[in-house]
């Protein structure tokens, strides 16, 4: 089974190091993710993969929104009441 390269990702880990992540695609159209020291290695059946990434991007995009949701829920805490688009008429952006 030959293995060839489809693209490298840079992922920063929680303390700050950078790591690269490597998928790649055999003849059969299995794909496999390695980090650039082949210390960790998953290989996905085809469906499998397809299924495993749409899950993942899921729960992450779900997680990412939820934080930002919270970021301005708590942006407005102190003021009075939230701004609305007429608080903002007098800005020119044509400048």
């Amino acid at each position: 089974m030959s293995w060839s390269e489809i693209g490298r990702y840079n992922a920063s880990t929680p303390d700050g190091d950078v790591e690269t992540v490597i998928l790649e695609k055999d003849d059969q159209g299995n794909f496999r993710i390695k980090n650039d020291f082949g210390n960790n290695v998953f290989e996905f059946e085809r469906m499998s993969a397809h299924e495993i990434f749409r899950k993942i991007q899921r729960e992450v995009n779900d997680d990412l929104e939820s934080d930002l949701n919270n970021v301005w829920d708590n942006f407005y805490d102190g003021d009075s009441e939230e701004p609305t688009v007429y608080d903002y008429d007098d800005c020119d952006y044509t400048d």
